[in-house]
Order: structure tokens, then sequence, then C-alpha cells
């Protein structure tokens, strides 16, 4: 009967050490952080020949919907190209748990979220897990392609923020 009460008494102590541990995977913050202008950053030793830059904006800031991606991208042998998407934040897990992983679902702009096929409403052109998003350092990582043929959406993509931003 001394050792139950020992064990019992063990596994409660454990139980409230571990509750008291501090979390340390860090908050991602899209609502305050994502907003503006990113420019792409080359993996180090890659030559770049041009330009990328991922413009998050909204439309109607009352409502935060739609939610717009404009992608600029200029390029030395195929030129300048622009292309637009609505873009959806979603919260995977719960915040404040350490597992929670935000996540960026790109739509075409012509998306019918209407469809009558519910999978075709919902499914997005890509979606990026979103591993960091700071004032100045944004970093996807892509899960998920829904498109043919070329576009400007990217793989693993890490970028910084352009200039001064303020909200």
């Amino acid at each position: 009967m001394k050792i139950l009460r020992t064990l019992i008494c063990a596994a409660l102590l454990v139980a409230g050490l571990c509750g008291c541990e501090k979390n340390l995977i860090p908050e991602i913050d899209l609502a305050n952080n994502l907003e503006g202008s990113w420019e792409k950053v080359y993996p180090e030793g890659v030559q770049d020949a041009g330009l990328v830059i991922w413009t998050f904006s909204s439309i109607n800031k009352e409502s935060q919907s739609p939610f717009i991606l404009t992608i600029y991208a200029s390029d030395v042998f195929s030129g300048d190209s622009e292309a637009k998407y609505i873009y959806e934040q979603h919260q995977n897990g719960y915040p404040g748990v350490g597992s929670s992983t935000p996540a960026l679902y790109l739509f075409e702009l012509d998306h019918d979220f209407k469809q009558e096929d519910r999978k075709a409403a919902y499914t997005p052109a890509v979606g990026y897990w979103v591993k960091e998003c700071s004032k100045d350092r944004l970093v996807l990582e892509r899960f998920e392609v829904n498109t043919d043929g070329p576009n400007l959406l990217e793989g693993d993509v890490t970028f910084r923020r352009m200039g001064l931003y303020t909200k």
C-alpha cells in the first residue's frame, strides 16, 4: 500500500512539472505580421537573376475578407509577370499548446466557393505551412499543389520584409 501511494505521488509530481514546462515553440502571429510586401531570399550560393515579391493585403479592412496575394516576378530572361490569388489563413491544432502550425491556402482569383461539388469548392491551388512569420522574415513550406501548367507558385520559400512596414 505504501509503495502504491509513493508511485501515485511520483506520477502526480511528474504530471505537475510537465504542466509547468514553458512552450518552446514560439506562436506564429499571422494577423499582425503577414500583411505587406515580402521579397524572396535565395539560398546561399544560388545565382538569382530576378526578383520575386509576394504582397499580402486585404481589400476590405473592416471585414478582412477576401485576402488578396499578388505575386510579382521579374526575370532577366522571361520578363515581368504577375498573378493574384485569394488567400485564407488556417490554424491547425490549438494556439498556445505548442503544436499549432498555421497554414495558408491560395485559391485562384476566380475560384467559385459556391460550387455544387463541395470538394472542388474548397480545393485550393496550393497550400503552405507557415514555419515562421515575424516582422522581418517569412518562411513557407509547400504541402499541396492542385494546379496544372506553369504558374508563379513556388515550393518551400523564404522571404524578407520589404521596406518599413507599420500596421
